[in-house]
């Protein structure tokens, strides 16, 4: 039965292995596209900038702590390096208690907890940028509504900005304000939208920045570019809403699923106590347990991860 345990665990380890090389594969490809979106930005050679970036490994080109402050930076500030050691000493006391009430071997529950002490941080910090990044695309087509009708009153793009800056509200109100304070400090324009860029994080807003940036350079107007990326934001966001309604019922599925184990183990311990507490009392119960949580989450996180892929 244990060998059999084991070959289950082996294969569920290697489905995870190719779907996290994928998941890295596609971030791979998505930062290349937003490095050429940075080459069209800043008009430098693009070719050169992905050459160097594919040569360099990842730890030369920004150590860790260089890339931990953009990445703070991108959830809007609302979390910090508390937040994150917080969470890794959670994930790390929850997989030691549960390795201690499986009575795995220290090698293994070591090697669970440190895991878990560097996935809590990751995790957090991934769902705090997204929904700064949610928060941002919900209030930003009508901050470019707003520049749009200031520019065709006859502002300057700036002034525009400025605008929006003082009426929108925050997180897109409070990223203006910044952007424009950098200006007035002496940073360059084309730094500053680059800069903002960078820490939001947001295609759409970097689509924002290429055009504010072309019009500086070539002139033109601005307003119906504005118009146009304000009417494809809407349209996108009304069909990420139209796909998590079609997949409304996959995501009840998976909680359903998720919650059945506890109420029908609830159950049966009402039932019959003597039969569920081998589960506690005996190691191979325990072990057992251990296995089934695993696969749980397991499976938790597979339904998660296809319903996001459904939602992109």
């Amino acid at each position: 039965m244990y060998q059999q345990i084991l070959l289950a665990a082996l294969g569920t380890t290697a489905l995870l292995g190719v779907a996290l090389f994928r998941v890295l594969r596609s971030a791979r490809r998505r930062a290349i596209f937003e490095l050429r979106l940075k080459g069209i930005a800043m008009a430098t050679p693009i070719a050169a900038k992905l050459e160097m970036s594919l040569r360099k490994p990842a730890t030369q080109r920004r150590p860790l702590l260089a890339r931990l402050d953009p990445a703070l930076a991108a959830t809007g500030n609302r979390i910090g390096v508390p937040h994150l050691a917080a969470s890794g000493i959670i994930a790390a006391s929850v997989i030691g208690l549960a390795a201690a009430l499986t009575q795995l071997r220290p090698a293994l529950a070591a090697t669970l907890g440190g895991a878990g002490a560097v996935a809590g941080p990751a995790v957090l910090l991934r769902l705090a940028q997204s929904r700064y990044q949610r928060q941002f695309l919900d209030i930003f087509p009508d901050a470019l509504d707003l520049i749009v009708r200031a520019v065709s009153a006859g502002l300057p793009a700036p002034e525009a900005i400025e605008l929006a800056a003082r009426e929108v509200p925050a997180p897109v109100g409070s990223e203006f304000r910044r952007m424009l304070d950098e200006t007035r400090i002496g940073v360059e324009v084309d730094d500053a939208l680059q800069a903002a860029a960078d820490r939001i994080r947001v295609p759409d807003f970097r689509f924002f920045v290429v055009s504010l940036l072309l019009q500086r350079r070539t002139g033109g107007g601005i307003a119906e570019t504005l118009s146009s990326l304000s009417t494809i934001i809407r349209q996108r966001k009304a069909v990420r809403l139209k796909a998590r309604a079609l997949t409304a019922e996959a995501t009840a599925s998976a909680m359903v699923v998720s919650i059945l184990p506890f109420i029908a183990g609830g159950g049966l311990f009402l039932i019959n106590r003597e039969l569920m507490s081998v589960l506690f009392v005996d190691p191979r119960g325990r072990f057992m347990l251990g296995i089934a949580c695993i696969s749980l989450l397991l499976g938790v996180a597979a339904m998660k991860a296809m319903i996001k892929s459904n939602l992109r």
